[in-house]
């Protein structure tokens, strides 16, 4: 049973009120604080609907902010390697020219160096003409090479992409230029003739070449030059590969007097592809064409990969590199024992070039992405490099944070698989210091719905 309260007495009633005297009263906000921040608030949308007055390119490293405003003359030279590569005096010069439209209205009178006028006319009409070529019947590689490649040039209204391809895929294409209708894609192949070039392909089982790799359009680069001599320079792609960077680059290298420019991979040597028993005797001859050194050639060169090359036709016409590569290859077909191994087109091509390439930045081909595994010649290399012996498996690229191209050379190739979802345990490789599974950077440039279209069935 409860207890009745004993009420408070006297004294107590007085020292409870004494308390509750003491209490300040719970503090107010002030009346005009909620117009002002709903002030500041419609200030602040306001602000983000004011059209921008400047903007700034995602590949300038330097963040420099560009006013809107601003020609396309001026955004040229603050973004464009051609304007950097000039004087303070010769890039005005070349600003004001443009300016004018093309170099013919430029009067007798008028003195302009010879570099400059040069320059002008590639920086204002300059087309960077791309060659790619497949016989895969999946357009899907196609698509995520040129989607990759105009979505990171800083004008990709200067891309032309050529397609060598069989007949039989040609009426696909058109699958692939409608999802890319502001971009130049033709097909070149029956300008073509690919009939020479077929005399001159042997398979032999014992040079473990993987049996695909015998298909003509494998060789189709080293015709380009000769079909396409009025060009002049241009890129050629393998299928496999999604661009990082400005593919506009590439073209403005200087070549000096060399044929072709490629990445050189020191992971990998000239003793991995080729008996060098069978080099010697035929550097032994007494009777041999002019492309074959005079000087032995050195086990421990490093390869350079023709996925990725930048060629200058008169050059490489002039050097008879097609021929040369052809030679090589009918060596191959003669000779007692294998002469060279792992490859088809890689081997020829790295002994026509010997010592006659110029040499591209890595980034410009992070190669090996279709792969599974290390060799164990390039395991002992990472070690040399970085102190460490990876696994073999998976294959790592540790350059792919840096890369403007990932090649997908080997086997494992992104869409022959499903699209990855979420972590996995099944990899084939991974990519950059984080790791990241390297099909995941393929598949980031093809849609659902270019994936469904552009698929063929026998892809998976």
């Amino acid at each position: 049973m409860r207890r009745p309260q004993r009420p408070y007495s006297d004294e107590e009633a007085t020292r409870t009120r004494t308390i509750r005297a003491d209490l300040e009263p719970a503090p107010q906000p002030w009346p005009g604080l909620t117009y002002v921040a709903l002030f500041l608030l419609c200030g602040f949308v306001a602000l983000q609907m004011y059209p921008s007055t400047h903007w700034r390119h995602p590949q300038d490293r330097t963040k420099t902010w560009i006013p809107h405003d601003r020609t396309e003359t001026d955004q040229a030279s603050s973004t464009d390697p051609f304007y950097s590569s000039l004087s303070e005096e010769q890039g005005q010069q070349a600003q004001d020219l443009a300016s004018q439209g093309t170099v013919s209205n430029l009067s007798n009178d008028e003195k302009h160096d010879e570099y400059t006028l040069a320059f002008l006319k590639k920086a204002s009409e300059q087309v960077v003409h791309i060659f790619v070529s497949t016989d895969g019947a999946d357009f899907r590689p196609l698509a995520v090479l040129v989607n990759s490649t105009i979505s990171n040039a800083v004008h990709p209204e200067r891309l032309h992409f050529h397609l060598v391809l069989p007949a039989s895929h040609h009426s696909r294409a058109k699958h692939l230029a409608a999802f890319f209708q502001d971009t130049k894609i033709d097909i070149v192949s029956e300008n073509i003739d690919f009939k020479d070039m077929e005399k001159h392909i042997t398979f032999r089982k014992n040079s473990k070449a993987r049996p695909e790799l015998q298909s003509v359009y494998n060789f189709a680069p080293f015709l380009l030059p000769l079909h396409f001599k009025d060009v002049g320079r241009f890129i050629y792609l393998d299928a496999d590969i999604v661009v990082k960077g400005n593919i506009e680059e590439l073209i403005q290298i200087d070549l000096g007097n060399r044929a072709a420019a490629a990445v050189e991979d020191c992971s990998q040597t000239f003793e991995t592809y080729f008996d060098f028993n069978e080099l010697a005797k035929i550097q032994a001859r007494p009777e041999k064409p002019t492309w074959v050194p005079t000087e032995p050639i050195k086990p421990d060169a490093c390869v350079f990969n023709r996925g990725v090359l930048v060629i200058d036709t008169n050059q490489w016409i002039k050097q008879q590199v097609t021929e040369a590569i052809l030679w090589w290859m009918d060596e191959f077909q003669s000779a007692e024992s294998v002469l060279y191994k792992y490859g088809l087109s890689q081997p020829p091509f790295l002994l026509a070039l010997y010592g006659k390439y110029m040499k591209l930045d890595t980034p410009w081909n992070v190669r090996g992405l279709g792969r599974n595994e290390f060799s164990e010649r390039e395991r002992e290399f990472l070690e040399s490099k970085y102190g460490h012996k990876p696994e073999r498996k998976p294959f790592i690229s540790l350059d792919a944070d840096t890369a403007k191209i990932l090649h997908f050379n080997g086997k494992f190739k992104p869409w022959k698989q499903t699209r990855p979802v979420g972590p996995s345990s099944n990899v084939v490789s991974r990519c950059g210091s984080k790791g990241i599974e390297c099909a995941k950077l393929w598949w980031e440039y093809l849609s659902p719905v270019a994936d469904g279209i552009l698929r063929h069935d026998d892809a998976l």
